[in-house]
């Protein structure tokens, strides 16, 4: 099996989030890529089979978990994909077919590098947090409400995973997961993971539900964090938006979010770095 190192949302090495791609012919069970990506232990690994041309299965793994849907790792695939199966065109698409939905990736090479987009489809608004909830998930995460933005509610947005957006206006340095029982909090919002983002500085913080983790950035979050701002008139839905991620664990980076004006799906767009190529000898 043939494995890539690539940094995404930078297009310079050693910056943005790292992450692991790997090709594979045969089926593998859940549990040996499990084991494969606690090996490699990025954030999040990305194994792909191509099934057609441009057409691939995808699946992705923290060192914990599957998941259904990441955003950093679908950007780094689409890039390599173009480096390894289609070094002669400029400008490429291709179809990850991921366990519960299909959605589509574009890549363009760089001097060096390359931008890659995906469209995340649709958003689903599935709920604002309201009263003694609005403390609760603010005492968990180290926070009080001054620090939370005057007119912005906290809402759950999903583009594939459902974040629980939690909007501030300072404070985000002293943001972190306080309690053992997180993830069970999320869960009756029907959200996966926080993101908390200063409205005012662009800025996002996310974490693994333990908080052991803090990820660098996430373009998973990027796509419901960009609906939420179109949603409640931040910007129009005819613009660009950058969100900031990674500076508070050295590895600032940018992830841009706009939307599709003839469909109104979201799309997610970040620079890629390929850094490394290697064999897996098992």
């Amino acid at each position: 099996m043939i494995f890539y190192h690539v940094d995404v949302f930078s297009s310079k090495i050693l910056s943005g989030n790292g992450l692991t791609v790997i090709f594979h012919e045969e089926d593998m069970s859940k549990d040996y890529m499990q084991a494969i990506a606690q090996e490699f232990k990025q954030f999040e690994t990305i194994f792909l089979r191509q099934i057609e041309e441009k057409r691939f299965r995808a699946r992705i793994f923290t060192v914990e978990e599957e998941l259904d849907f990441a955003g950093h790792p679908i950007l780094g695939a689409m890039a390599v994909i173009h480096e390894k199966l289609f070094t002669e065109e400029r400008n490429i698409t291709a179809v990850f077919e991921l366990n519960n939905k299909s959605l589509q990736g574009e890549s363009v090479k760089k001097e060096g590098y390359f931008q890659a987009t995906m469209n995340q489809g649709a958003p689903a608004f599935l709920g604002t947090v309201e009263g003694e909830s609005v403390n609760t998930f603010l005492q968990a995460l180290n926070l009080t409400t001054d620090y939370l933005h005057p007119s912005l509610p906290m809402e759950v947005v999903s583009t594939g995973l459902p974040y629980l957006i939690v909007p501030l206006t300072s404070g985000l340095e002293k943001a972190r997961i306080s309690v053992g029982d997180f993830e069970e909090q999320l869960g009756k919002v029907q959200a996966k993971f926080v993101y908390l983002f200063d409205v005012d500085r662009m800025e996002g913080r996310t974490w693994d539900n333990w908080g052991a983790i803090e990820d660098v950035a996430t373009g998973s979050a990027a796509g419901p964090t960009g609906a939420y701002l179109y949603k409640w008139n931040i910007f129009n839905a005819t613009d660009d938006i950058t969100i900031n991620q990674g500076g508070f664990v050295g590895r600032p980076s940018k992830i841009k979010v706009f939307a599709d004006q003839s469909t109104g799906d979201i799309k997610v767009a970040g620079d890629v770095k390929i850094i490394a190529k290697g064999q897996l000898l098992i």
